[in-house]
């Protein structure tokens, strides 16, 4: 009798089947079986043979290793979606696996470095979501901005500042048009994750997305997964960050004070100071009273006739802003690599995921880390250092030390 690989795992070939975008048939086509054995490998109740399963590897792209490795143990959720009536369920759980990936490259470092301690402001939000009103979002957002020491200034990297609180951010070239952006707890890493897909994206949209998960962090965190599922309360929960996000960007006294007449070319005027853009300033201008409904509709068609809106358009200064990137993950990678103790490819090796999506998970752009260097056995170390060239900063990062 033939025997299966033994410490095969049929969670990981889910995860990498489901993050190719490929259904079970289309597996099962590809490397010569039943759909209805690809089935029973990600069950577990039959293991592949190794030639079957380095067959698998190759036609996903994968490790083999990848393959063999445990899953990560647990349920992330709820998750927060932006669009998720209009998103389907593939692409949706397309980028699921890619946030279990995130948590294990997270645990990982973490090992290893102590990350920004989480330093958000505890609100006295009320346990139903639906209690919430606009005008305590408002003060809401006054206060993390009061804590966070913005005063009434603009914000100069969203990003930045959110990541400054203990909360990572990652940016994932997403193909659905549909998926803006996420948010999701990890209860093992005591942390939540911001995800933004930046796909043909713009500088004022990322920073929108940023500040709107940042809302369902800071409103929602005893909103459970079924109501997050529900249309209705879904739209709720939206609304609500839609208009946290617009109250952090650009704080209602900051407003009142500088456009003095909510018009086009006022907003013009402010999207580079403020970083939000012109159509993101018409809804703050209608959340705030300035503007009626039917005003607000009007501004919205005469940015078509501009060329401002619309398929294919895009606001002015978008093509000029620059979009602003994570660092906490991608200057802890930095720290240990430049510590000299750990090689380039060393999240390969214990990860054993493809390398593009290591690159794309941890933030490195346009190549990033190189390969081909071997992993030194780690010696005992205090702190290392990562400089952020971008502020000039030196980020520390504590080295833990193993007994």
């Amino acid at each position: 009798m033939v025997k299966g690989v033994v410490n095969f795992s049929g969670e990981k070939l889910t995860e990498a089947r489901l993050a190719k975008g490929l259904s079970k048939k289309a597996l099962a086509e590809k490397i010569g079986v039943t759909s209805m054995a690809i089935s029973r490998y990600e069950s577990n109740q039959d293991k592949p043979t190794h030639d079957k399963l380095d067959s698998i590897a190759t036609a996903l792209g994968f490790p083999y290793d990848f393959l063999t490795r445990r899953a990560w143990p647990e349920s992330l959720g709820p998750t927060f979606w932006r669009n998720q009536v209009a998103e389907t369920k593939a692409s949706r759980e397309m980028t699921e696996q890619r946030m279990k990936w995130l948590c294990e490259i997270f645990w990982t470092l973490e090992d290893e470095l102590d990350f920004p301690h989480l330093d958000v402001p505890d609100l006295d939000v009320p346990n139903d979501f639906r209690q919430i009103t606009p005008l305590m979002i408002e003060k809401y957002a006054e206060q993390v901005r009061r804590e966070w020491k913005f005063r009434q200034l603009p914000i100069q990297d969203v990003v930045l500042s959110v990541e400054n609180a203990g909360v990572p951010v990652v940016m994932l070239k997403i193909a659905s048009e549909k998926q803006d952006g996420f948010f999701f707890r990890s209860s093992i890493l005591n942390r939540g994750f911001i995800g933004v897909n930046v796909n043909d994206t713009t500088a004022v949209r990322a920073r929108f997305d940023v500040a709107h998960e940042l809302g369902h962090l800071l409103l929602h965190r005893n909103v459970t997964a079924s109501q997050e599922r529900d249309t209705n309360d879904h739209r709720v929960l939206e609304q609500q960050a839609h208009r946290f996000a617009g109250a952090f960007l650009f704080p209602r006294e900051s407003f009142l004070e500088e456009i003095a007449v909510p018009t086009l070319d006022y907003f013009y005027a402010n999207k580079k100071r403020w970083g939000m853009s012109i159509a993101a300033m018409v809804t703050r201008s209608s959340d705030l009273g300035l503007i009626e409904k039917e005003t607000k509709s009007q501004m919205y068609i005469s940015m078509n006739r501009r060329g401002w809106r619309g398929s294919g358009n895009r606001e002015p200064f978008d093509d000029t802003m620059e979009l602003e990137r994570p660092r906490m993950i991608r200057r802890g990678v930095e720290a240990l690599v430049e510590s000299g103790e750990y090689s380039d490819d060393f999240l390969e090796h214990m990860l054993s995921l493809p390398r593009n999506e290591i690159e794309q998970l941890v933030g490195c752009v346009r190549g990033g880390i190189p390969v081909g260097n071997p992993i030194p056995v780690p010696a005992a170390r205090s702190v290392v250092q990562a400089t952020d060239l971008e502020t000039g900063q030196v980020i520390k990062f504590q080295a833990r030390r193993r007994g």
